[in-house]
């Protein structure tokens, strides 16, 4: 055996043997890739090893207010202070579509929780954002495929405020609904039957009961509210009737609107006098609200401005046209107890408008005024009110994902009857990270 044949010998062997060792080894498995999904939008991604599409979104939100209220007891309880609230707020946004032969089907969820020190801060004007226990609640939930869409969300009937951070009189109500869209060159055409518990629907007290009702009165000499206890007999009460809403709206160009009509029966009437021997008997009172809105883009004057008027009118129908409700005169003087704002019957009215101006690509500024109107006629002691408000926000956004608001405005109510009158101010400061 020669040089030559003994290297290509042990060349061969060590083929063989190379090739017997990789024949032990485990073959790794294909990696699966997230994937950028473009079907629904900017920061959707394809969840591994399915079609559905996911987008994750958020916020964290810090703000602090001041003001001043002729209502509740802040300023009696604390006089030396105006300076009434701090809170933090988070928000966790979760999207999931997908393309069915039905149409597009989308689950989103807005799981929300914020920190809140109520104190003698409950019936101060500058809580300007619910007090919660911080536990976490659902802003908003839904599903939908193609035109239907169901879950907890905005009010078919809702249709903006202004563009300033505090809103305006009017609807401003979130519900549990159904509801129906369809849509055709411009044109919408929406039907929604909503819970009316969360416009404020009492229940029904069936026979007759009783109840121990606190409410405020207030002594000039010490400047100071202090409680009166009363007990009071009822019987009666709402009706287990969702509300029913129908809208229409158009968009073309720098023009869009939309007009809502709504039927409700959350309107109580009353009689008695709230004794053993004569106790409130509360009856349910059909109602309907009408409203709508005209907004117009205004960038042929100035890149990204925007003018909108909007306003309601309703009967037996208070939650529509912001006499109750998220964004209204109740929640902010209310009439003898301001849970009876949303049941009470009478005709109601409220309108508004609003323009946002932008100065640079970061920094914009609008201004919001809004006028309502309440007329008791027949309900307690003729109660009513005109009530106003006049809002100024400015917004900065110093770097991509990071916001910074300065919101200020002034209220005024005008009442008779149960309804008190008075004035508040209030200037909102609050900085937010979304992602």
């Amino acid at each position: 055996m020669n040089f030559k044949t003994l290297l290509l010998g042990s060349a061969a062997a060590m083929i063989v043997a190379g090739g017997a060792q990789a024949a032990d080894l485990t073959v790794a498995e294909p990696v699966d890739y997230v994937k950028v999904c473009d079907a629904f939008g900017a920061g959707f991604y394809y969840s591994p090893g399915t079609d559905t599409c996911i987008k994750v979104g958020g916020y964290v939100k810090f703000g602090t207010s001041v003001g001043n209220t002729d209502y509740g007891n802040y300023v009696g309880a604390y006089p030396s202070s105006n300076w009434s609230n701090f809170y933090t707020e988070v928000s966790i946004q979760l999207t999931a579509s997908s393309v069915t032969e039905f149409g597009n089907l989308t689950g989103f969820i807005d799981m929300r929780a914020q920190t809140g020190n109520t104190g003698g801060f409950n019936q101060s004007l500058t809580q300007a954002v619910n007090a919660t226990t911080k536990s976490a609640y659902v802003d908003s939930a839904y599903l939908q495929l193609g035109p239907l869409k169901a879950g907890y969300f905005t009010s078919l009937f809702d249709f903006g405020r202004g563009y300033t951070d505090t809103g305006v009189w009017g609807s401003d109500t979130t519900a549990d609904q159904i509801q129906l869209n369809y849509q055709v060159n411009g044109f919408g055409l929406a039907l929604s039957v909503e819970d009316q518990r969360d416009r404020g629907a009492s229940g029904n007290l069936g026979g007759l009961s009783s109840a121990t009702s606190v409410s405020y009165a207030y002594d000039s000499g010490t400047g100071q509210y202090y409680p009166v206890l009363s007990t009071v007999y009822a019987n009666g009460g709402g009706e287990n009737i969702p509300t029913v809403i129908g809208a229409v709206s158009y968009a073309s160009g720098i023009f869009s609107t939309k007009v809502a009509a709504a039927y409700t029966d959350i309107a109580l009437d009353r009689s008695g006098t709230g004794t053993a021997l004569d106790p409130y008997d509360y009856s349910t009172q059909q109602g309907w609200a009408i409203g709508g809105n005209i907004e117009f883009a205004l960038d042929s004057f100035s890149a990204g401005d925007k003018f909108t008027v909007f306003g309601a009118y309703g009967d037996n129908a208070n939650s529509f046209t912001g006499i109750s409700g998220g964004t209204s005169v109740a929640g902010l003087a209310g009439f003898d107890e301001i849970g009876l704002a949303g049941v009470a019957p009478g005709s109601s009215w409220s309108a508004g408008a609003s323009y946002k101006h932008v100065w640079t690509p970061s920094v914009w500024s609008a201004i919001s005024g809004g006028y309502a109107s309440y007329d008791g006629d027949g309900y307690y002691d003729n109660s009513g009110l005109d009530a106003w408000r006049v809002v100024a926000s400015t917004g900065w956004s110093p770097v991509k994902g990071l916001d910074v608001m300065l919101d200020g405005q002034y209220s005024s109510v005008d009442g008779t009857g149960s309804i008190d009158d008075g004035d508040a101010w209030a200037v909102n400061l609050w900085l937010k990270r979304s992602w």
